[in-house]
């Protein structure tokens, strides 16, 4: 009887904490991750993202250039986004994206002019240093996975198109390889 007792107490312990442990993995609703691919690339990027149901979540990305302007055109890049996702936990798995993107970038180019002059071919050459900040819409793919402890890891790949002033850059990336924590 002590056994069968003592296997009971043993068990309702148990299910209440892991009941608990379920309630506390449900009420995640929010994450945020560092994006190591663009990290690496010399534009570390943070993003925030917030679950409004099992199945759907919005965030946003921000990503601020290190290296120097000589080096790397893109300076700034903001991205708020909504994703939907397929997979089977809550908020993971394969997800689709529709992103926004507010993008700075800084580049240099040069302009060639050639025309006929007393039967002689004429070469005027213009260097110019643009500056633009642009809006922007885009799509992006992924997969998204979870631990039991609320870490997660996900890939991601996809592009958007900048509307405004083109000289300098007419898309923008949303690429990542991303760790995090679901809290």
């Amino acid at each position: 009887m002590k056994k069968i007792l003592l296997l009971l107490s043993f068990l309702s312990v148990s299910s209440i904490i892991s009941a608990q442990e379920d309630q506390e993995f449900d009420d995640t609703k929010q994450e945020l991750k560092l994006n190591l691919a663009m990290s690496v690339a010399g534009v570390p990027e943070i993003t925030y993202e917030y679950f409004l149901e099992d199945n759907s979540s919005v965030g946003a990305s921000l990503a601020i250039a290190l290296d120097s302007e000589e080096d790397m055109a893109l300076r700034f890049i903001f991205s708020p986004y909504y994703r939907l996702f397929f997979g089977k936990k809550k908020n993971a798995g394969f997800f689709i994206e529709a992103n926004t993107a507010v993008a700075t970038y800084h580049d240099y180019y040069v302009s060639y002019d050639f025309y006929y002059e007393d039967d002689m071919i004429i070469e005027e050459h213009s260097i110019y240093d643009v500056k633009t900040t642009n809006f922007g819409l885009g799509a992006a793919v992924g997969f998204k996975l979870l631990t039991r402890n609320n870490y997660i890891g996900e890939i991601y790949a996809g592009a958007g198109r900048l509307f405004g002033d083109q000289k300098a850059a007419e898309v923008y990336p949303r690429v990542g390889i991303t760790i995090g924590k679901r809290f």
